[in-house]
């Protein structure tokens, strides 16, 4: 088989990934032990009102009326504190059952615990199931250790519990916390086996876990799905949509017009799918179809540059985590994300080199200019249509990604520095002349970071989610609301 493909002048799929060195970063971590799930989590509904209930509890409400004013006195919302004595150490099973019994949105807790007095441990056990906020405001901030140790405990039992400094803090938490997070209600549909994509598998998560976490409900459907479907698009209204693609790009330079005809089919079937499905997030494991002789529907990759410009979530590869981190980037920056391949890192020069096959057009927005492109085929194979971007040069970035644990979050500025120009290099060294398979995507752009050293060490994925601008105070709010951790340099101020 190998030896006929040398023959043809034809790259296989294996020899492909191992010759753009993916091979590696595409195969499940083994070794890396995760929490066993919690059971399946019901839906709770979203407070989208200006109303929020906290339920304080204290085995001393003595002398809090200023902290309970303070919380009243947030303005973005209308605060209902409802105070309750009871001791966290001594009875957490009934804190727990209040919380249920009130449905408070936060919960604040000020305890006076003793490491003498009851089982410490008894307190995640009750606490870890709730799925609201906790915050823990210590009597004594001289005096934290136990406290800490509690926080660390519950968040160990999947709650989100965060530990205050001060009581103006616990204040400042609390309006933080108030805020809906912004994947909740939301619903994505992935085309392709549950948390097995082929390139990225994370059997390790499933759908309660990441509701839990995020508060986005994934469904899965099988790719072959998208096959009587794609024959009920209306082929008028799909060329209507490939003239404007070819009427946007600066050149047209391989593809044909049926090529384009059935990306643009696979355009309007995602964008019809939705809207009436009201999603606001699709994807499909391409990569398990993408390197096929013929493969099965048309390749997505244009679909999902569209969509992505329209303000829509539409990661590559079945990718959970990029599918979260993008839907997170792009509500808070209002624009389209770039997830790509972090391919290579230069520490002379500090920078990754980030590629990948999809990149957006309206990288700085819908209202800015759309960045000058080429329509290409798919890596040279002579199949699919890929759009090749100009990307601008010093523009501010934000690179991010969940980890594979959802714990944390890789956050770390930079700024864009060129556009490689390693596109047409061949796949492997003694690839015949003749072949027009190209190593790498079609997008590839130079990132400056700082401490170069440290990013690579805490790359969370092969794919990473870049958009343009910087958000650090926005994305650390909406990680503590999801209980996840970040991960970035100590200095978050940009590259020179």
């Amino acid at each position: 088989m190998q030896n006929d493909e040398r023959k043809t002048g034809r790259v296989g799929r294996r020899d492909f990934i191992m010759a753009t060195t993916l091979a590696g970063t595409l195969l499940p971590l083994s070794g890396v032990g995760a929490a066993a799930p919690p059971p399946p989590v019901p839906e709770r509904p979203v407070n989208t009102g200006k109303t929020r209930k906290v339920l304080f509890v204290s085995d001393s409400l003595a002398d809090h009326e200023k902290l309970i004013e303070a919380i009243r006195a947030i303005r973005e919302y209308e605060f209902q504190v409802i105070p309750i004595q009871e001791s966290l150490q001594r009875k957490p099973q009934e804190i727990a059952g209040l919380v249920k019994e009130q449905s408070p949105d936060l919960l604040l807790i000020r305890p006076t615990v003793r490491t003498a007095v009851g089982n410490i441990g008894n307190i995640s056990v009750h606490m870890g199931a709730l799925d609201i906020p906790i915050v823990l405001l210590p009597v004594n901030p001289d005096l934290i250790m136990v406290d800490a140790d509690i926080v660390a405990a519950i968040r160990t039992r999947g709650a989100n519990a965060i530990l205050a400094n001060s009581e103006a803090h616990a204040v400042e938490l609390l309006r933080i916390l108030a805020v809906p997070r912004i994947l909740a209600g939301r619903q994505a549909l992935i085309f392709g086996r549950p948390f097995d994509s082929t390139s990225v598998p994370m059997g390790h998560l499933n759908a309660d876990y990441v509701y839990r976490k995020t508060g986005l409900r994934i469904r899965y459907r099988p790719v072959e799905d998208l096959m009587p479907l794609l024959e009920k698009v209306d082929e008028a209204a799909a060329r209507k949509e490939m003239e404007l693609w070819k009427k946007e790009a600066t050149r047209v330079i391989e593809p044909s017009d049926r090529t384009l005809l059935d990306a643009a089919r696979m355009t309007l079937l995602l964008r019809s799918l939705v809207q009436e499905e009201r999603l606001s997030a699709i994807s499909i494991d391409c990569l398990s179809f993408s390197f096929s002789g013929k493969p099965p529907i048309p390749l997505p990759c244009v679909a999902f540059t569209r969509l992505r410009d329209e303000g829509i979530t539409a990661p590559c590869e079945a990718d959970v985590c990029a599918l979260l981190t993008s839907m997170v980037l792009q509500e808070i920056s209002r624009k389209p994300a770039y997830q790509c391949n972090v391919s290579e890192v230069d520490f002379g020069k500090s920078t990754l080199i980030l590629r990948h096959c999809v990149a957006p057009i309206r990288l700085q927005g819908r209202d800015a200019p759309p960045l000058p492109h080429n329509l290409r085929d798919y890596h040279g194979m002579g199949k699919g249509a890929t759009v090749e971007v100009q990307f601008p040069v010093g523009i501010d970035v934000t690179l991010g990604l969940f980890s594979k644990d959802l714990a944390s979050f890789v956050l770390w500025p930079g700024k864009t520095q060129f556009r490689a120009s390693d596109i047409e290099n061949p796949p492997v060294a003694d690839a015949p002349a003749s072949t027009q398979v190209r190593k790498y995507c079609s997008n590839q752009l130079a990132v400056k970071f700082k401490y170069i050293e440290q990013l690579q060490q805490r790359l969370a994925g092969c794919h990473h989610v870049m958009v343009a601008g910087t958000y650090e105070k926005a994305i650390r709010e909406e990680m503590l609301r999801m209980g996840v951790g970040i991960i970035g340099p100590s200095d978050m101020s940009l590259p020179a």
